[in-house]
């Protein structure tokens, strides 16, 4: 019909979220609009991210937060699809290399893999997500595993991040190292 909004015709809203419905800490404008005339229409939510630096409970506590309506089973991070990605391609419990945060490695052992932090355990894969801390060393292991012929999944390669302060570095950025 003539009068169909995009919201009739789809059965889902996937939003973006860093840059998208918020930078930083700071809700964009116009974010907490349209996800509420999102949620009058009943028209399901899924918020999806490429930052797996958090779970994403973390990230639906953020969004609640910011005074937009959100729950965990809402969101879907890179975390869980490179985890989920690994465990379609390698054995039941294979050892994964992770170089990122706690909440991706809770992600490797969900999809059940076996995370680890040391290229020495001959890890079958390596998944790499955002994350301040990554260092030298933890590189330095993903690279000795891959070389070994470990699967590897980067969770995004966007050289930069969006945040209050302007674009910082990204996963991507670490990725090309």
């Amino acid at each position: 019909a003539v009068s169909d909004t995009l919201l009739d015709r789809h059965d889902a809203v996937l939003l973006d979220l860093d840059g998208t419905v918020y930078q930083g800490n700071v809700a964009l404008p116009g974010a907490y609009e349209a996800i509420r005339r999102i949620h009058e229409r009943d028209v399901p939510v899924r918020y999806v991210t490429n930052n797996a630096s958090r779970s994403g409970c973390a990230v639906a506590e953020q969004l609640v937060g910011l005074g937009l309506p959100a729950e965990a089973a809402e969101v879907n991070t890179s975390a869980e699809a490179g985890a989920s990605l690994l465990a379609a391609r390698l054995p039941h419990g294979a050892r994964v290399l992770v170089v990122g945060t706690e909440a991706l490695a809770a992600e490797v052992e969900k999809a059940g893999l076996t995370p680890v932090r040391d290229s020495a355990t001959d890890p079958a894969g390596v998944i790499q997500g955002h994350s301040p801390q990554t260092n030298w060393k933890d590189l330095a292991e993903a690279f000795v595993a891959i070389r070994r012929d470990a699967l590897w999944v980067a969770c995004n390669d966007d050289v930069t991040l969006p945040t209050e302060r302007g674009p910082l570095p990204g996963n991507g950025a670490m990725v090309a190292a």
